[in-house]
């Protein structure tokens, strides 16, 4: 079997056979001379043929030329074969400094076109600066997006914010663009082509929904608080020599990482059979987030009557680099098929790969060295290949398992797919370094062959671990065939295991995996060095109110927003005590009399500067209440200029607060983590502020943040 290292760029032949063009600049081509228009100084510019917008900066709210459509400032609908020309132009849709949160409309809104140029200019304070729906062979290109929708994020360098995860489950609706806006937001379009496109100071890049063959190369859509490029049910599409490196939130060097959602690339709901090849997506919450959707994992589609739903499946990812990703450097679950060849995800805080669900993956000639937690970590996966990658300096180089207590194994996901771990083939991989080479459990049918481990005093734990049924190992160990080339053996652990006898055969199924036809894509390189070694590290990642330091412009860098805003000030007299269920606070009014009235001999009494959870913070309340059927009242004196606030209470269960005696919020019922919202008039001077709260069971939550407006 011949297992050299590819030597044949695999990933260019994978592009040109996808249809990319093979030129690295993509000038302008010459058009005819089109009709210059102003912009109207209010109201929609509708355009019915090819025109020119005069050059200069228009500063024009969204406007409504018809009931039944959003808000915009141009739009085109049912035009076909027309050139929209916008060099020279900057279109706000708010002026300058308007916070990014309060962007609403859409730039230029083409709806049922086809054949659809749009060519330059720069769009700003949008909501989706541009949105097209249905448009058949539309081309965008080198279009700028520099300051439009982002979310104020609530997370601090000192603690995350629950209310800043993306929920990018539900889309079918366009819930994506409507909830977290976009530069650029595609529905139901075939073969657009977007190139040379910018985005910056933003939530997120581009969102393609329904669209299929579409091509997406030379774009730059980094630093941004979301998702870099997102497809939803969009399948046989190229996405090439992009870059969307630092589309990241949640995380804060040294304290927190969860990522919150935000990815490089993002590929949700059947999205299939795209090419994902040659982009730089390093520094996000994940580089690549592939997830099979609500379809196949909650069972949508079988409620539909749909029998064989699938997940997002047969994608090619070639020759990428997702380093230094704040959880994994590719995320690629409960899906079939994919191939993962020639990419690098180094320095990603938990997994350079993680697979869980998956089957059938292919994961050939990566580098997944330096994880915080595995290298590669397949939970519940079949028949993948693991060959020739390097998996050096990570806690833990590789991770096969199967979980009886996962809710999916039970689950809509587990009633229609195998859910086991089972018949893994690792091959000519280079394990150097690690903490644990291996920890494998609850897995069968492992194929080991010709891989390479450092010699160490280490020993490899296995309890019961045996031969596959139908395997004869000539007198062998069956922990034996896991030995590397010159019989060094592995560190880490084997439980519940069986292993196969390897040899030097492959069946030709599996050799088809193996392979990409080799061709050469002359004129372009990558958008980054796959060798480089000034790539800077986590710590690279400062993320503030409106999202990533985008340090390569020069821009200051963001100052710390204080925990609780404007409350960081307060002061907060607080009692804590216990209560029973015959003064359960959600009774009638006489029995939450009673209940308040327990304050009056609390358990424990404090001052508490910021509220970041139900015990102030203090391991000492924690300990005098439990988790458990507690109560608290807080009070707190601000005081405060004249204006516009806006007060915002995560709670899990029951909130009240009052600002001076009037109640603002009222969430008084056992319910997970929520975020509640009050607008406040405020008039200069002095204004209390008033907390109830209840515990009962289960997790717990409490804390306030106010901002000016």
């Amino acid at each position: 079997m011949d297992m050299s290292h590819f030597a044949m760029r695999a990933w260019a032949s994978a592009l040109l056979a996808a249809g990319v063009f093979v030129a690295s600049a993509f000038a302008t081509s010459a058009r005819a001379a089109l009709d210059e228009v102003s912009l109207p100084s209010a109201g929609v510019l509708k355009i019915e043929a090819s025109l020119r917008v005069a050059k200069g900066t228009y500063i024009r709210a969204p406007a409504s030329d018809d009931p039944a459509a959003a808000n915009c400032v141009m739009r085109a609908v049912g035009v076909h074969g027309a050139t929209i020309d916008l060099r020279g132009v900057e279109l706000r849709g708010s002026p300058v400094g308007t916070e990014l949160e309060h962007a609403e409309g859409i730039g230029l809104h083409l709806v049922d076109c086809s054949d659809i140029t749009v060519v330059g200019g720069t769009f700003a304070g949008f909501k989706g600066c541009i949105v097209a729906e249905r448009c058949r062979g539309l081309r965008i290109e080198n279009v700028r997006f520099d300051g439009y929708f982002a979310q104020r994020l609530l997370s601090t360098e000192a603690a995350e914010h629950p209310a800043d995860d993306l929920a990018p489950r539900d889309n079918d609706k366009g819930e994506w663009v409507t909830n977290y806006g976009a530069a650029l937001a595609l529905d139901g379009c075939d073969g657009a082509v977007i190139v040379g496109c910018r985005a910056r100071h933003g939530q997120n890049g581009l969102l393609l929904r329904g669209c299929t063959n579409a091509r997406v190369y030379d774009n730059d859509f980094s630093f941004l608080s979301g998702w870099g490029i997102a497809l939803y049910r969009s399948s046989d599409n190229v996405i090439a020599r992009n870059r969307c490196d630092f589309c990241v939130r949640g995380y804060s060097d040294g304290r927190f990482a969860r990522g919150q959602g935000a990815a490089g690339i993002l590929l949700f709901e059947r999205s299939c059979d795209n090419v994902i090849a040659a982009n730089s997506a390093t520094h996000g919450g994940n580089g690549l987030y592939l997830f099979a959707g609500r379809d196949l994992v909650d069972g949508k589609a079988r409620e539909r009557g749909e029998q064989a739903a699938g997940g997002s499946d047969r994608n090619l990812i070639l020759g990428n680099d997702f380093s230094c990703a704040v959880v994994n450097g590719i995320e690629c679950t409960f899906s079939g098929e994919n191939r993962v060849i020639e990419n690098v995800a180094e320095g990603c805080r938990q997994h350079g790969l993680s697979g869980g669900y998956s089957s059938r993956m292919t994961i050939i000639d990566n580098s997944f060295n330096g994880a915080g937690v595995a290298g590669i970590a397949i939970a519940h996966g079949q028949e993948c290949m693991i060959a020739r990658n390097l998996i050096e300096r990570c806690e833990l180089g590789l991770e096969l398992s199967w979980n009886a207590a996962s809710p999916f194994v039970d689950g809509a996901f587990g009633a229609r797919r195998d859910t086991s771990s089972r018949d893994h083939r690792i091959i000519g991989n280079s394990f150097a370094e690690n903490a644990a080479d291996l920890a494998l459990e609850h897995t069968s049918g492992l194929w080991f062959w010709e891989n390479v481990f450092a010699a160490s005093k280490a020993q490899l734990a296995c309890t019961d671990v045996t031969l596959a049924p139908g395997e004869s190992a000539s007198g062998l160990a069956p922990q034996e065939l896991v030995r590397g080339l010159a019989g060094i053996a592995p560190t880490g652990r084997m439980s519940a295991v069986t292993l196969r006898v390897a040899d030097d055969s492959l069946p030709d199924e599996w050799r088809a995996r193996m392979s990409v036809e080799a061709r050469e894509w002359p004129g372009t390189t990558r958008p980054f060095d796959p060798a480089r070694k000034d790539r800077p590290g986590l710590d690279a990642i400062v993320v503030g109110e409106w999202g990533p330091w985008d340090f390569e412009s020069g821009e200051a860098r963001p100052r710390a927003r204080a925990v609780a805003g404007l409350l960081a000030a307060a002061s907060w007299r607080a009692r804590w005590f216990r209560w029973e269920p015959a003064t359960d606070p959600r009774g009638d009014a006489a029995t939450q009399q009673a209940w308040r009235a327990l304050a009056q001999t609390p358990r424990i009494g404090a001052e508490i500067g910021v509220w970041s959870d139900p015990w102030g913070s203090r391991e000492d309340v924690r300990e005098a209440l439990g988790v458990e059927h507690f109560g608290l009242l807080a009070t707190t004196d601000l005081e405060l200029p004249a204006g516009r606030y806006r007060l915002r209470v995560h709670s899990d269960d029951g909130v009240r607060v009052r600002v001076d005696g009037v109640r603002v919020i009222d969430n008084w019922s056992w319910h997970a983590e929520v975020v509640d919202e009050a607008t406040l008039e405020l008039a200069a001077g002095v204004h209390a502020f008033d907390v109830e709260y209840f515990q009962i069971d289960g997790a717990a939550a409490l804390a306030l943040d106010l901002l000016r407006r």
